[in-house]
């Protein structure tokens, strides 16, 4: 009987824990979220609009180099993965002006420095996109000058 009582007990715990994570999770835990000035960076050869990171801070930029210069301030972020999206810009007939763009990678915000102030969205040629943040102004990032410089793009 003391050896029912054991097992009985056990599967009550483990019915416990388990109803118990799933009503945690169900209340869900605050997101970790991180306010930061956006500074978008294009690489592409074309100016792109209407960049969002997860619907947030839309702007606009030219290609490099002249590129980076505008920031959004004071932006709240989720912290994990990010949508990216952009519109193509160019001049008339350009090939895909106006279509929309989505980051073909899923760039991410896991670790923010302590300090940081800004994130550099680098959007590449390749329609990918690195998200760096950062506690100075960002730079351009040396993969995306030397698409740039390389005609990659």
């Amino acid at each position: 009987m003391n050896a029912m009582s054991g097992a009985a007990l056990r599967r009550a715990a483990i019915i416990t824990v388990t109803l118990l994570s799933f009503t945690l999770s169900a209340c869900g835990a605050p997101k970790m979220t991180v306010n930061l000035d956006l500074v978008y960076f294009n690489y592409l050869d074309r100016p792109i609009f209407n960049a969002f990171i997860d619907g947030k801070g839309g702007d606009s930029s030219d290609p490099y180099p002249a590129t980076g210069g505008s920031t959004i301030t004071g932006v709240t972020l989720n912290m994990g993965v990010q949508q990216v999206s952009w519109v193509l810009g160019g001049p008339k007939g350009a090939a895909r002006n106006g279509e929309k763009v989505f980051a073909r990678n899923s760039p991410s915000l896991f670790e923010v420095p302590t300090g940081a102030r800004y994130l550099g969205i680098h959007i590449y040629p390749d329609e990918t996109v690195e998200l760096i943040p950062t506690r100075q102004y960002p730079r351009a990032t040396e993969k995306g000058i030397a698409s740039a410089r390389s005609g990659d793009r």
